[in-house]
């Protein structure tokens, strides 16, 4: 079902990077741009949006891409999930790589999606993750919450946070305070600019820990990093080019591959149904590329903790579950002004695929050969 919510919204970026609903058309422009950002960019980010946004609902009484009825659904779906509250978002700090669990609120936000998924009647294949804590723990207690605990889980470092550099673990105030706010937009919200790198010798650079250094595989050799290695430790030590600093785009060139070419093929390509649970950025470049999200617009769509966002594989459409309350999504969420292009009209309806499947079944029937008597 659609459910249609329209109204005159009006948005300006505040100093943290997130939107605020005003009906205050004049707010103060954001701050210029370097020249190594794209024009288009600035034109997005001064300007006052003022947009129209329908949004597709789906009611619990109606029939969901995830449930299996009788056994024999061949629909595939994917819901992605970002993690739930962390005490790093709720101090206001650059978290990126860095490893802290849930908080309180965070496992009630991820223990809500499973019991909206719950009462929507889902069920799921296959569940992907990031090695990040927070992202594993959202899908544990969702599928807690759905009595699917022995679902098969797969783990990947290319669905990690991006990777903030020397930023990671500071306070979002304190680089203000030390930079100025518009350095720690453009850091925050430049869509290729990256953040100062971490130093090789510094807890928060990936390459450090174990954990990573052992299981890595997929990424290429690093020549500096296993020479300098090789050398403290007089043995050789074989050190793979781990990220030190990520631009948006930089996260987008490993999620958008791994989901293409790992989950596309393994699990949609096979009618499965999938839990996507992973972080902020890397689930926005995904979505970039199944919702053909502008370059301009991607810093600008904010993704609520704890939110299903139901992709429909057949129709190319985002669809918002209803939680029953009756509210407006967009007001209880902030999803920014780029939420136009997150929730645009779905291509191809249901009676699209109906008569579809008419056309294929009587040609079937008409292409069967006539035995002889």
């Amino acid at each position: 079902a659609e459910a249609r919510y329209r109204g005159r919204m009006i948005v300006d970026p505040n100093d943290d990077g997130r939107l605020t609903l005003t009906s205050d058309a004049n707010g103060a422009p954001s701050a210029p741009m370097e020249e190594e950002i794209d024009s288009k960019f600035e034109d997005f980010d001064n300007q006052t949006t003022e947009a129209e946004i329908t949004l597709n609902i789906q009611k619990p009484d109606e029939e969901s891409p995830g449930i299996v009825k009788q056994g024999d659904s061949k629909d595939p779906v994917v819901v992605f999930v970002r993690h739930g509250r962390t005490p790093h978002n709720q101090l206001g700090l650059f978290t990126g790589w860095e490893d802290p669990p849930l908080a309180p609120d965070g496992i009630e936000d991820a223990r809500n999606a499973g019991r909206l998924l719950k009462m929507h009647g889902f069920e799921f294949d296959v569940v992907y993750t990031s090695w990040l804590t927070r992202a594993i723990e959202t899908a544990w207690y969702c599928i807690d919450e759905m009595d699917a605990c022995w679902l098969p889980m797969v783990k990947s470092w290319r669905l990690n946070e991006r990777m903030y550099g020397a930023l990671t673990g500071k306070s979002k105030q304190m680089i203000a305070n030390e930079y100025g706010e518009d350095q720690l937009k453009k850091w925050r919200r430049g869509f290729k600019i990256q953040p100062p790198p971490v130093s090789s010798y510094s807890l928060s650079y990936p390459g450090n820990d174990y954990r990573r250094t052992k299981y890595v595989k997929d990424l290429r050799i690093s020549l500096t990093e296993t020479i300098n290695r090789s050398l403290e430790a007089k043995r050789l030590q074989v050190h793979r080019k781990f990220p030190k600093t990520e631009s948006l785009w930089d996260c987008m060139q490993r999620s958008i591959p791994f989901y293409t070419q790992r989950i596309v093929p393994e699990a949609v390509n096979k009618g499965k149904r999938v839990l996507i649970t992973s972080h902020e950025n890397a689930i926005r470049g995904i979505l970039m590329h199944l919702c053909d999200i502008p370059e301009e617009a991607m810093n600008q769509l904010h993704l609520p903790n704890g939110l299903p966002l139901v992709y429909n594989v057949k129709r190319k459409c985002i669809t918002l579950l209803d939680d029953g309350s009756g509210r407006d999504p967009t007001e209880v969420h902030d999803f920014g002004p780029a939420a136009q292009h997150l929730f645009r009209p779905c291509e191809l309806d249901d009676d699209f695929f109906l008569q579809m499947e008419e056309q294929i079944s009587k040609a079937d029937t008409e292409e069967k050969p006539v035995l002889a008597a």
